[in-house]
């Protein structure tokens, strides 16, 4: 699925592809995940790594060619828990970058919220291993999106982020089942394009829009409601559902209904 207005990119599942540059950008990976729930009394089976590897893995092979990727960028939350590093919490992220720098020439980690101050540890030792706060390629700006920018540098046409893990929930009108599907949302920040991504996180499907407040400030003061809706089915295909608004109780849209 191209989205409106971003002939540029691709979305892959919960991947964002640029091919002009060979790269996938991911987000919201949430690593230790599964260990923080369980130190928190909420039994969950384990497997959360290799569910999250098999996800990565069904995305790269959706890729055109076999050519190896120029990069991936981790646009965010990389681990889940807050603080130093748990040995299972470090183990899957060593994991999770072999894997990663198996597919591509280079890796940027882009710090959100969870990883402050946490990822230089990850990249002292590896080669084609960064980390940033930001990342620019092809006219596309990487933030994680928990912080709204003082600027938006000059030459960037969309900003990319994370962190919102966005969702519709959708009512069936037969049965009055409400499912609820991961999306990217594109819509419009500063005068340039925005683009939200879902979170790879394949154990969550993240927060219904249309019942929640947004948690990233870029997402504030009207941006959401005008953003259009990409939801993921069951199989990974992108669909699109228009304009958020039309989704929300009381929009003018047709067929399913929040």
């Amino acid at each position: 699925m191209r989205p409106t207005r971003l002939p540029e990119v691709r979305f892959i599942r919960e991947g964002l592809y640029v091919p002009s540059a060979r790269t996938l950008a991911l987000a919201d990976v949430h690593l230790g995940w599964e260990e923080t729930l369980h130190d928190e009394g909420t039994l969950v089976p384990r497997g959360h790594l290799r569910a999250v590897l098999e996800r990565l893995e069904g995305i790269v092979r959706t890729l055109d060619g076999r050519a190896r990727l120029e990069r991936v960028v981790v646009n965010g939350d990389l681990r889940h828990r807050f603080g130093p590093w748990t040995r299972q919490a470090w183990r899957e992220a060593q994991e999770f970058l072999d894997c990663l720098q198996a597919v591509a020439s280079e890796v940027v980690l882009v710090e959100g919220n969870h990883d402050e101050g946490s990822l230089a540890a990850l990249a002292e030792r590896r080669e084609g291993v960064l980390v940033r706060k930001e990342y620019g390629v092809d006219g596309l700006w990487f933030i994680h999106g928990d912080r709204a920018p003082e600027a938006v540098p000059e030459g960037v046409e969309a900003i990319v982020i994370g962190h919102e893990h966005p969702a519709v929930g959708l009512r069936d009108p037969v049965t009055g089942r409400v499912e609820t599907f991961k999306c990217f949302l594109v819509g419009r920040y500063r005068g340039r394009t925005l683009v939200v991504q879902p979170a790879l996180n394949p154990w969550t499907l993240g927060s219904d829009l249309l019942r929640e407040e947004p948690l990233s400030p870029l997402l504030a003061e009207g941006v959401l409601e005008g953003c259009r809706v990409y939801p993921l089915g069951d199989d990974g295909t992108v669909l699109s559902f228009g304009p958020l608004r039309r989704l929300l109780p009381g929009g003018t849209g047709s067929g399913v209904r929040a």
